[in-house]
């Protein structure tokens, strides 16, 4: 009979033996590695900031994370990006504005926040207009400097002034998506005055000089809107469009930002039966759409631009947003579409508890409405020292997407 110790030493030398043949046939067989285009699709359902840290992991993966095959998806995945400025503290929010349940008619569900942070801002920073994200970037100001601010960097560039003289700017931000370029366009902004030049300035070139480009004839842009300042521009397959006034004319100005040059400005379509003009601008699937809620009939407007030469305009109606509730329409308004086609409306009153937010495709007439928590809750509140107070000053970028060249 074997004693104790010669039994441990007799299985440690059979568990050593099975390693060294475990070691063995492990060296001598290659097991095999999973598809590329396996590897690729899995990339594609990560969030951006996890595919970047996965191309570290060996030469192969980190070319796979440069593929135009895997880089451009990613790039136009779109979140609905949000925050509120606390002080010098902006606190940001990343929501997922895809889909989850395409085939369903009505429904509510819950979903946690993607991404969250806070950062320091610029001191006294504002916003003329509320514009959509363009091209991961958004654009802000210091009285009449401008502020470019990359979330997906987490950093703020300031920029020098367009013009000495001009003690009030309104900034627009474009994106040429030829040569993969963003441009800042900067105007002069007093009530009640036209001018008829603005500066130019592309963004990380060797010389950052800022340009004078006339336009066809004097305008004063609007800040102003029945919508809190949403939809007066957008940028949409680099060209700037933003509303503005000709003498006692409603237009919308056109700014090409490869060639910085001004296109004829076209009148704002109208709608007879409502005799309201659109107040709303924002892009789906590379068109403008201009939404105008109607007074006269229980609908909602849009009015989308067909072809940009010939400015021909083509009228759709739909459904307006009380009749999927009673209530709604005071509560939420409309900020943006999604890729999909479904109109992203957001509360009107301060937060003071979990997001609601509305998607409603007029479409197929589905409606979503999805609670996204963790944002004004007591957790969150005592965390950061916020008080009990409602959360005031949100701001909306629907469609923001986060390039790999940010």
């Amino acid at each position: 009979m074997e004693e104790p110790k010669d039994k441990l030493e007799t299985i440690q030398r059979k568990r050593n033996k099975r390693t060294k043949s475990s070691s063995s046939s492990s060296s001598s067989i290659s097991l095999p590695s999973l598809p590329l285009d396996l590897i690729s699709d899995i990339f594609l359902r990560l969030p951006t900031k996890s595919v970047v840290r996965l191309g570290c992991v060996s030469k192969l993966w980190s070319t796979l994370t440069i593929d135009p095959y895997l880089t451009t998806p990613v790039e136009t995945r779109p979140n609905l990006l949000l925050f509120f400025k606390v002080g010098v503290r902006f606190f940001v929010f990343s929501l997922y504005q895809h889909n989850r349940n395409p085939n369903s008619f009505y429904y509510s569900s819950s979903q946690p926040i993607s991404d969250f942070y806070h950062i320091t801002c610029p001191k006294y920073c504002s916003f003329t207009i509320k514009h959509e994200s363009v091209h991961g970037l958004i654009s802000l100001q210091r009285g009449a400097t401008p502020i470019v601010w990359n979330p997906t960097k987490r950093e703020f560039t300031t920029l020098t002034k367009p013009n000495e003289s001009w003690k009030n700017i309104t900034v627009f931000l474009g994106y040429d998506p030829i040569e993969g370029k963003h441009k800042v366009v900067c105007m002069p902004y007093y009530y009640n005055q036209e001018y008829d030049e603005c500066r130019v300035l592309t963004l990380g070139s060797a010389q950052e000089q800022w340009r004078t480009v006339k336009t066809n004839y004097k305008h004063r842009h609007l800040i102003g809107s029945r919508t809190g300042d949403y939809g007066n521009s957008t940028c949409i397959n680099g060209v700037i469009y933003y509303r503005a006034t000709i003498g006692r004319d409603w237009v919308i100005m056109r700014f090409d930002v490869r060639s910085e040059k001004f296109d004829d400005a076209m009148k704002l379509p109208r709608d007879d039966i409502y005799n309201y003009w659109p107040v709303v601008m924002v892009s789906n699937q590379g068109r403008l759409l201009c939404v105008s809620a109607g007074t006269a009939r229980d609908s909602v407007s849009v009015w989308v631009l067909k072809d940009a030469e010939k400015i021909e305009w083509v009228n759709h109606i739909f459904l307006p947003l009380k009749h999927y509730g009673r209530g709604l329409k005071d509560k939420f308004r409309l900020i943006g579409v999604t890729g999909d086609g479904e109109f992203i409306y957001v509360p009107t009153t301060a937060l003071q508890s979990d997001l609601d937010i509305i998607y409603i495709n007029p479409m197929t007439k589905t409606f979503r409405r999805v609670e996204y928590n963790g944002i004004a809750d007591y957790a969150f509140r005592h965390r950061y020292g916020l008080g009990v107070r409602p959360l005031r000053g949100i701001q909306y970028f629907p469609n923001h997407v986060e390039p790999f060249t940010s």
